[in-house]
């Protein structure tokens, strides 16, 4: 050898166990913290996606209830013009019955207007 001594070449042989073993240590660690942070990143992704379908999931349903409330916002709105509308013809003609009587600019109610009154 290069004359070294037992003991010292038995210590250059530990010291250069000891380095290789922490060399596989360090490499072990740094590959288990990549495991670790593949695996944060994946789960951080699917809880996102997780949210993002629920999110769109209760948007539709609000968006589906509001156009139910607008659909039965047109409806009522149609039904409330289809009355108006029959009771200004009712008005209408109650106005012509009126006027056909006999005295039309009299004052008070004769029994021909008390005919005409609804029930």
């Amino acid at each position: 050898m290069f004359g070294l001594s037992k003991p010292i070449a038995i210590g250059l042989a530990a010291l250069a166990l000891v380095l290789i073993i922490s060399g596989l240590i360090y490499g072990s660690i740094r590959e288990i913290r990549s495991m670790v942070d593949d695996a944060t990143a994946n789960a951080k992704a699917l809880a996102d996606q997780t949210w993002t379908a629920k999110i769109e999931k209760a948007n539709a349903e609000a968006n589906k209830k509001i156009a139910d409330q607008a659909k039965a916002v047109i409806e009522i709105q149609a039904d409330a013009a289809d009355r108006v509308n029959a009771a200004s013809q009712q008005l209408e003609e109650l106005r012509k019955r009126n006027a056909d009587l006999p005295d039309g600019s009299a004052i008070g109610l004769s029994r021909g207007r008390v005919g005409l009154l609804p029930d």
